[in-house]
């Protein structure tokens, strides 16, 4: 087992020997440009990175810097240095990020909160600005059920803290908000194939076009997954395969990505369709039974009206309607029938604000957001040899609202004072006012202090207000829950080639919801108490000629809930280093990613050991040549991993994937 001084120093030294390598060959990059290497790639991102506009903080554009949040963005060159396949696997870049999966989701932790039964509902998922978790879960979805392919992600900015003064429920813990790649920098077509050393096939496809009236986005992918065998030592019996899993764990999914921009309007739909086997007999299915399938399917159309009045006041308009469809299939031990369970989410989104700087020293936004849950259903069906039998259904509508403002005023030139607050009309008509502060100070050119205070709060769901083993009955005792935030940040920028990030915070939680095991054996939500994150992180980007460029952060975490710092799934610790450089003389770009886990422990009171992973990435453009190539190595050292399992598991902890290769080739025509 790495201890975490083993940990931290691998990431130090990681930037050292990165930094001396660069130096000791800078020279002979920089005569190399004609073989396609660019000498000032590195710069030129980080720079980019700086003057990068933010949107997500406040709802309209600024620096990371200016934003009152703590803020990360991670870049379409990012994912492709680093061969990042999901949301989740950029979202793991993040410092203070981390992620557990199940066979089934991945699902997010921020800043060391990620309780039993949350299917990622304390993190609001924004797709341009506009909110995608679903009605029924209130789920981020991040994994391959995330329905936008990542070839299409332009940025990804990660906003830590609570968002809810802006955005209402869900903002708890931060909002993400993907932005997609404009038709412009994907005009002409592109097929993109990807293979596997598992057998994974996928296939890409984009078209942009330039019309006389605007411009034209279509895309769209396919992925085939056979998945692995895996060995469950809870199942390890004659009559269960030996606890041997063969070929249950299969995934495929499809999606489709239209958009039509034209003047201040854009029209956006997507839709997608994920379908999982799963292998870990969760909730009491037969073991080895290949019919137990998860089904996730989305659709999302929108339109947008994004119109600046003059130099001082601008408008937005954004009218919405989306759906979610889960479905899974399952024979259950106790009964060796099967079921079927059903959720079905309707809902339609309005939002309008209005901005304006037209008051001296100030920049005021106000708004107002509505979604219109036109249908929350859930239905039980046994199967049987004459059809299906209905067990049990339940529909439901309802509306929540909220109105908002946010204000920042420049009290100084070097100092800037943001007050804000959202006054939410939750969907059971109960009222929930947050507020937020921050005062952001820049004592000397490139450096920003940020005293940081804010509140956010997560209403129940509908799925946790009828959950699927206490069906017969409503939960409508739960209570919405609520945080409270502190944090100080530094931003410090001493020049173009050096950034240093870092943060103390601390997050108290009142009326904490989880997944609670019944007497009976049922898993049943609960509000249980209170608990408490606090912690520090520090981050340090630094780039160099030669087109290098290394990020490394350190995040150290600690989780109380009701008091006992004994907390599922809460690593004490993180550790990340991200390294990418052009290699002298080659048209090739290695990226070299390091993830760094402290320990944690399972429901059970189990300790699963701390492990760093690593990826290798290599990107081949050459130059004159129509396609491009890369190759990632997926946990090249091979590291032993386990992530906790949650209530719903006979196992206590699942393990997690070995060392994989994929090969991309991007051909455009």
């Amino acid at each position: 087992m790495r201890t975490w001084s083993e940990g931290l120093g691998l990431v130090v030294v990681g930037l050292a020997c990165w930094a001396d390598l660069a130096q000791a060959e800078g020279a002979a990059t920089t005569v190399n440009t004609s073989v396609g290497v660019n000498t000032d790639a590195g710069l030129n991102e980080l720079e980019g990175l700086l003057t990068l506009p933010v949107y997500g903080a406040s709802k309209y554009a600024q620096t990371t810097a200016e934003a009152p949040a703590s803020v990360t963005v991670l870049t379409s060159g990012d994912i492709a240095s680093f061969g990042w396949r999901t949301l989740a696997e950029v979202l793991n870049g993040v410092r203070g990020v981390h992620f557990r999966n199940d066979r089934g989701y991945d699902y997010v932790g921020v800043r060391g909160l990620s309780r039993p039964g949350d299917y990622s509902s304390r993190v609001l998922l924004l797709i341009d600005g506009v909110r995608s978790n679903e009605n029924i879960y209130d789920s981020a979805l991040l994994g391959r059920e995330f329905a936008l392919d990542v070839g299409l992600i332009d940025r990804v900015e990660y906003i830590a803290g609570p968002g809810s003064a802006l955005y209402g429920s869900n903002a708890v813990f931060a909002v993400v908000n993907v932005i997609t790649r404009s038709t412009t920098a994907l005009l002409g077509q592109r097929l993109t194939l990807t293979t596997t050393s598992d057998r994974d096939r996928k296939l890409q496809f984009t078209s942009g076009r330039e019309l006389a009236t605007g411009n034209l986005l279509l895309a769209a992918s396919a992925e085939y997954r056979p998945g692995q065998d895996w060995y469950y030592p809870a199942f390890d019996h004659p009559d269960t395969h030996g606890g041997v899993a063969e070929h249950l764990d299969a995934e495929h999914d499809a999606k489709a990505f239209a958009r039509y921009t034209a003047r201040d309007w854009t029209v956006t739909g997507l839709v997608s369709r994920r379908a999982k086997q799963i292998p870990t007999a969760p909730y009491g299915y037969v073991f080895g039974d290949s019919s137990a399938i998860w089904h996730d399917r989305v659709a999302m159309v929108d339109a947008r009206w994004d119109h600046r009045l003059d130099a001082d006041h601008a408008v937005f308009f954004h009218a919405g309607l989306a759906r979610y469809y889960y479905t899974d299939l399952a024979r259950y031990a106790a009964t060796d029938t099967l079921q079927s369970y059903r959720n079905d989410g309707r809902w339609l989104s309005l939002e309008s604000r209005w901005t304006t700087t037209g008051w001296a020293g100030h920049r005021l936004v106000v708004g107002a957001e509505v979604q219109h849950n036109l249908r929350q259903s859930v239905q039980i069906l046994t199967l049987a040899g004459s059809g299906a039998v209905p067990d049990y259904a339940l529909s439901t509508r309802n509306t929540r609202a909220g109105v908002f403002v946010n204000d920042e005023y420049t009290v100084a030139p070097r100092l800037r004072l943001g007050l804000g607050a959202r006054l939410d009309r939750q969907s059971d008509a109960t009222l929930h006012a947050t507020p937020r502060t921050s005062l952001i100070w820049e004592p000397v050119d490139g450096l920003f202090l940020k005293v940081l205070l804010g509140a956010a709060y997560r209403e129940p769901n509908f799925f946790e207000r009828n959950p699927a083993e206490t069906a017969a009955r409503v939960n409508r005792g739960l209570q919405s829950e609520s945080v409270r935030s502190t944090e100080l940040a530094l931003d410090w920028r001493p020049n173009a080639q050096w950034r240093l990030s870092a943060s103390l915070y601390s997050n108290r939680i009142a009326g904490l919801i989880e997944q609670q095991v019944l007497d009976n054996g049922d898993l049943d939500y609960r509000n249980v108490g209170s608990g408490r994150a606090r912690g520090a992180e520090i981050e340090l980007e630094v780039v160099g000629e030669g087109g290098w460029r290394v990020r490394g952060s350190w995040a150290g975490q600690q989780v109380r809930v009701n008091g006992s710092d004994h907390v599922s799934n809460a690593p004490g610790q993180l550790a990340k280093l991200h390294a990418t450089r052009a290699i002298p003389g080659w048209p090739l770009r290695l990226g070299l990613e390091l993830q760094g886990m402290g320990t944690r422990q399972t429901l059970a009171g189990q300790t699963l050991p701390a492990h760093v992973l690593t990826n290798l990435t290599a990107q081949y453009d050459p130059p004159g040549r129509p396609w491009s190539l890369s190759a990632t190595v997926y946990n090249l050292g091979q590291a032993r991993r386990e992530d906790p399992a949650g209530p719903e598991s006979l196992q206590d902890s699942l393990p997690v994937p070995g060392r994989s290769m994929a090969v991309k080739l991007a051909v455009p025509f």
